[in-house]
């Protein structure tokens, strides 16, 4: 790894901490490039140490160069300045350099950590944390995390500042360092409690964040039925009361906040006042000289800068505490595969079955369910794919049982309102697989037409959702990228409700001969693919009520044959 290299993002493995406290968590992220951490370090000493050093250099040049009219010697002494200039100049150049790296790599190990935890928990997230919490974890707390670590930069040069100051205020008189020690260490005292204070005022101001948020989601959610039922101005006045409780925390957040800066700019304000007074009374006394008064005055001005960066520093180590905090508990919810005991699948193609409901999807064979309720329906898919609590069984073995990474590496449950991201239509349809016979997965979903009518066929370039296509296109799409995984079970949910009869018969009989001998269901109450399935069950309430083939169903169960025909109707 090259020190003066950006890192290569996102990162392959980004590790993961040992212990997971808020402040652990942090640390960690900080440390992850330790010899970028102790560059960064090296020239933050240089920049800003040097940068409170320039008034000895003044002090010379007025006591050595022009008090004595000595021209030689204001030339060295200048000389002094501008070298030291550059190196300041330098450090901190070099210094924020180092520490975007290193800021953008916590923020990318931040994210990928949490994102792949999240994708393990699967829908135990939605039980434990709520939709608003997860969004404000990766729009907000990650930012939070690497504005923390942004901030680590100062604290080294301002450490190095104030040593050097101390120093050549010693040198200088013993009194004006004494000054300035009690000083620093009185904003220390004062600081201590209000920046206390603030934390626990952050934390409440970002618990009213994830409220507030997850509020916004569920109205975005549920807007339309929200609208049918006559409840939207019920939520919109949630909606503005949780705002204004926002605002309120918001408020009350300011001002520790505004104290804090207040303290962190005003109190060597006051110190020059007092350094400037103490100073000008030793000049009279001729205990210090001229050069030396202005040297002192320098050296607390040239403090200013670091005081003010520093409790900035606070600040902001505060805010990512605060926000690895809510990392930490999302990153606690244990995952189903934590103990990693875990059971192989199945040697070969086996039957899915789940006992809740009573649903058997043979191996081999393509099966229809037919349901007065396509949210129970869709369940049962989701139990046997593992995305909700489940007794189900793949062949002998429990579906939980299984290690998560093979459920999903042989199962596959495809939502008709999958998400569609952003990115070439090849690899849109070909994500789950590289290598995919992308043209073969878009003629089984009688997608040709809209690629041929693209602008670049399957290299032209997608908005995220495909919003340039209509219903219909896009459930291609999605049926075409399903198709193109080529699992070993491949369970789809109503994959082609929005397209027109004619198209759907090709897309039932190419997908029937694409997968003849493989295991697949399909949630559907259209009689094409019902008279194409080997078998058809029956659900109502949750539980399978009849099974059979099409044909057998319609002359022994009217229930059966009143919701066809309703449907097809």
């Amino acid at each position: 790894m090259s020190v003066f290299h950006a890192p290569h993002l996102p990162l392959a493995d980004p590790g993961y901490p040992k212990k997971l406290t808020p402040w652990r968590l942090l640390f960690w992220l900080m440390s992850r490039r330790k010899l970028n951490l102790v560059v960064a370090a090296l020239f933050s000493c240089i920049g800003l140490g040097a940068m409170a050093v320039f008034p000895f250099f003044i002090s010379g040049a007025i006591d050595y160069g022009l008090t004595p009219r000595d021209g030689n010697a204001l030339a060295w002494w200048s000389l002094g300045m501008v070298v030291f200039g550059f190196f300041t100049a330098f450090g901190i150049v070099m210094g924020i350099r180092l520490t975007v790296y290193i800021r953008q790599d916590a923020a990318y190990r931040a994210l990928q950590i949490v994102t792949a935890h999240v994708t393990r928990l699967g829908s135990r997230l939605n039980r434990k944390v709520s939709t608003g919490e997860v969004v404000s974890v990766g729009a907000t707390d990650v930012r939070k995390v690497s504005v923390a670590v942004d901030a680590i930069f100062p604290v080294f040069g301002a450490l190095a500042a104030f040593i050097g100051v101390g120093t050549l205020l010693f040198l200088t008189n013993p009194y004006l360092a004494l000054l300035v020690i009690v000083g620093m260490i009185t904003v220390g005292v004062v600081t201590g409690p209000v920046l206390g204070r603030f934390q626990n005022r952050h934390s409440t101001y970002r618990d009213e964040i994830g409220s507030l948020t997850s509020h916004a989601s569920d109205i975005v959610g549920g807007l339309r039925v929200l609208r049918g039922i006559g409840g939207e101005q019920q939520f919109v006045q949630r909606y503005r009361q949780q705002s204004k409780e926002l605002k309120a925390a918001g408020y009350r957040l300011a001002r520790p906040r505004g104290l804090i800066e207040t303290i962190g700019e005003g109190a060597p304000s006051l110190l020059l006042v007092l350094t400037l007074w103490m100073s000008g009374r030793m000049v009279l006394n001729d205990s210090i000289t001229t050069g030396d008064m202005v040297a002192a005055f320098g050296y607390v001005l040239g403090l200013m800068l670091p005081t003010f960066w520093l409790m900035d520093t606070a600040i902001r180590l505060i805010e990512g505490r605060v926000a690895t905090g809510r990392i930490v508990e999302v990153l606690n919810i244990p995952a189903p595969d934590a103990n990693g005991d875990h059971e192989s699948g199945p040697s070969g193609e086996a039957d899915l079955y789940d006992p809740d409901s009573g649903l058997t999807v043979p191996a081999g064979k393509l099966t229809a369910v037919v349901s007065d309720d396509a949210e129970a329906a869709t369940a049962i898919f989701d139990r046997l794919g593992l995305y909700n609590s489940t007794q189900a069984r793949f062949g002998d073995v429990e579906v939980a049982a299984m290690d998560p990474q093979e459920v999903r590496d042989r199962i596959l449950v495809a939502e008709h309102d999958a998400y569609l991201f952003a990115g070439s239509m090849r690899s849109l349809i070909g994500a789950a697989d590289p290598d995919a016979d992308v043209a073969a997965a878009v003629h089984t979903a009688s997608a040709d037409d809209i690629v041929a009518e693209l602008p670049k066929g399957l290299d032209t370039m997608l908005t995220n959702q495909a919003r340039t296509l209509s219903g219909g296109q896009r459930q291609r799409v999605r049926l075409a990228r399903a198709v193109a995984a080529e699992k070993e079970v491949l369970l789809l949910s109503e994959p082609t409700s929005a397209v027109d009869s004619h198209t759907e018969a090709r897309i039932v009989a190419r997908l029937t001969r694409h997968r003849r001998g493989r295991t697949t269901g399909i949630i559907t109450s259209s009689p094409l693919w019902l008279s194409a399935a080997d078998s058809v069950a029956y659900v109502a309430d949750g539980k399978v009520v009849s099974s059979g083939t099409h044909q057998e169903l319609l002359r022994s169960s009217p229930e059966y044959r009143a919701h066809v025909t309703r449907e097809d109707s």
